[in-house]
């Protein structure tokens, strides 16, 4: 596939300088450019995190500057507060408050559109949110803005469950109307990532060997295809990761793994502390690369008495590359990459480009 892709970039709020300086030296290949800058509040109400800041503000002189005339400025809000959103969601005269507030704030600081980034919601916020996106898209395409939807990926049933029953399928129900958001939002942002415990055929698949993806290409394909039954493909962009996670793992008598995470992994640490170990990384089946060491030390060399063995999986350039070409093959509108912060891999530029 030779279709060019759109790309969209995040840039976190807790790595802006970072993130800044990474992106405006590849301003030539960005399309959308969404930092991490509002958070809801508890009574609906919008916290800034951007528009005072001088890094920002260097980063808006850079665009000004900058040959590509075609960036588009789409802040992203954050809202992962499941009992405030079904309150504040799901009540007419709060909700047209928040809508007002967002509209306000978008006009004001002169952004392309906003992007809305409201995680784990409730079922019961299913309706409440839909009519949120319809109103608030109304209200910007009044104003010549855009609506930005960022979505949970969904995975299709009989891949998420190991027995599909009539009983479990009367239960299920989802907090995001998919066919709504394809209807009102002018671009859906699949957030195909983090997907440990969301596939159970392709955890069974490798039950016996190591399987941590972020994201595996052949769930990527489930999600998607899933996803295209109610948003037009030329809506959707992929989110794909570029970091990954640090597992500790054991294995009992009968050969099964149990992991533990400890935290997250960007690419810069994982090569770097690679190297340093003398280890080449191996690429997975799903695309991503990792590798795994024991230590029987602790960081200031006394001993722990155990040996403990470690698990580093995380994304890279190459896995870039093959999301890249699955978004192609499926006509899809462009890709969001999730995050840019000064640690990713170098290649990923090239990539794009």
């Amino acid at each position: 596939p030779s279709s060019k892709l759109q790309v969209a970039i995040w840039i976190p709020s807790w790595k802006s300088t970072e993130g800044i300086l990474e992106a405006t030296e590849n301003l030539h290949l960005v399309h959308e450019i969404s930092p991490f800058a509002y958070y809801v509040q508890s009574d609906g109400t919008l916290k800034d995190n951007i528009t005072t800041d001088d890094a920002w503000k260097y980063l808006y002189d850079q665009i000004s500057l900058s040959k590509n005339k075609k960036i588009e400025i789409i802040p992203s809000i954050l809202w992962t507060d499941r009992a405030q959103m079904e309150s504040i969601l799901n009540n007419k005269t709060k909700r047209d408050k928040h809508i007002k507030e967002i509209v306000t704030e978008v006009v004001k600081q002169k952004y392309a559109g906003i992007d809305i980034d409201y995680e784990g919601k409730s079922a019961e916020t299913r309706v409440g949110f839909s009519l949120f996106l319809t109103d608030l898209s109304q209200a910007l395409h009044a104003k010549k803005k855009k609506l930005v939807c960022t979505i949970e990926p969904r995975t299709p049933v009989d891949s998420r469950y190991s027995v599909v029953t009539q009983e479990l399928l009367a239960k299920i129900e989802y907090s995001n109307d998919y066919k709504v958001i394809g209807k009102v939002c002018d671009t859906v942002r699949i957030m195909a990532y983090d997907q440990v415990g969301g596939d159970v055929k392709l955890e069974n698949s490798y039950a016996r060997s190591l399987y941590r993806p972020v994201a595996d290409i052949e769930w990527v394909k489930k999600v998607l295809t899933l996803t295209m039954r109610d948003i037009p493909a030329r809506k959707v962009f992929l989110g794909v990761a570029t970091y990954g996670y640090k597992y500790e793992i054991k294995t009992d008598t009968t050969g099964t793994i149990t992991y533990s995470r400890i935290g997250s992994m960007n690419y810069q640490y994982a090569d770097e502390l690679a190297q340093s170990l003398q280890i080449t990384p191996v690429r997975h089946q799903s695309g991503e690369v990792y590798f795994t060491y024991s230590t029987s030390t602790s960081v200031d060399g006394t001993s722990m008495g155990s040996t403990k063995q470690y698990l580093v999986w995380y994304s890279d350039a190459e896995a870039l590359k093959d999301k890249m070409r699955i978004a192609k093959l499926y006509k899809l509108g462009g890709v969001a990459l999730f995050k840019i912060d000064g640690a990713n891999d170098p290649k990923v530029w090239s990539v794009i480009k």
